[in-house]
């Protein structure tokens, strides 16, 4: 099986910090041909700062959610569309991290390892090449949640905050309060953190 190393089109450096965090970070990545996928090699390590690695050793679960587009240049429709998911928790009486990386169970004794397992995406098939026309020039957007929380956990907050604690608008104060909470401060946070990356554009370089 022959892997063939996909040509970029143009580098993209890290992007300076912005200050809408919902904007995409560009981030050059590697991607290999490997019969009939399409393959990604890359990181996700910002997405841990120094509070969610402290975090690792608390006893308490960690859990990443990584979702992966590829899309045609011009278009706003994937191509193709990859989820993945990984946790880690710390044993504090055996002092070993078990991990859950897809199918697998990964147990290490080092918390800099577990880390890094948790944000390495290493040959991670990506698309079908039977999808992507060597003609084509592509890109691929990444998003990753630490922590996520359920859609329905989200749902009964939600609930929750556009209700308040009176009975509507005969109780002046519980009325403001909920218009506070859904109208001033709308966001609730779906995840601890959220990481959003872009790749560099490529395409496939014929045989």
């Amino acid at each position: 099986m022959r892997a063939a190393v996909l040509v970029a089109v143009f580098a993209l450096v890290s992007s300076v910090a912005r200050a809408d965090d919902d904007l995409p970070e560009h981030q050059t990545m590697r991607f290999i041909e490997r019969e009939p996928d399409l393959t990604l090699t890359t990181t996700i390590s910002k997405l841990f700062d120094s509070a969610a690695y402290a975090a690792l050793d608390t006893g308490f679960s960690s859990t990443v959610e990584i979702r992966i587009w590829v899309y045609p240049k011009g278009s706003t429709e994937p191509i193709s569309l990859v989820q993945l998911v990984r946790s880690v928790v710390y044993d504090i009486w055996d002092e070993i991290y078990t991990l859950r990386i897809g199918d697998r169970t990964i147990r290490v004794k080092q918390k800099s390892e577990a880390l890094k397992l948790l944000y390495s995406l290493d040959d991670v098939p990506v698309a079908k090449l039977a999808d992507m026309p060597y003609e084509g020039i592509y890109s691929l957007a990444i998003r990753a949640d630490l922590n996520p929380v359920s859609k329905e956990t989200l749902a009964e907050v939600r609930r929750w905050l556009s209700q308040g604690t009176g009975g509507g608008i005969d109780h002046s104060g519980a009325f403001f309060g909920s218009f506070v909470s859904v109208f001033v401060n709308p966001k609730i946070p779906e995840a601890d953190r959220v990481l959003r990356l872009r790749s560099q554009s490529f395409f496939r370089p014929k045989p």
